[in-house]
């Protein structure tokens, strides 16, 4: 849960970045804080799965 809060810190950081460096008209660094908050926001996230088994329906 932690690591998820801070991916997300992350990822909104590099966003505002961008975002600053793109009125800045440095658009180097700008589209490559757009990138990083884009694999930031993509990673897969770990969850815990529950699998239940429901008896078959016998007619």
């Amino acid at each position: 849960m932690l690591w998820n809060f801070a991916a997300l810190a992350a990822a909104g950081y590099c966003l505002a970045r961008s975002i600053i460096d793109l009125r800045a008209r440095r658009y180097g660094w700008g589209s490559a804080g757009l990138l990083s908050a884009a694999v930031f926001l993509a990673a897969p996230v770990q969850t815990h799965t529950v699998t239940v088994d429901l008896p078959v329906a016998e007619l």
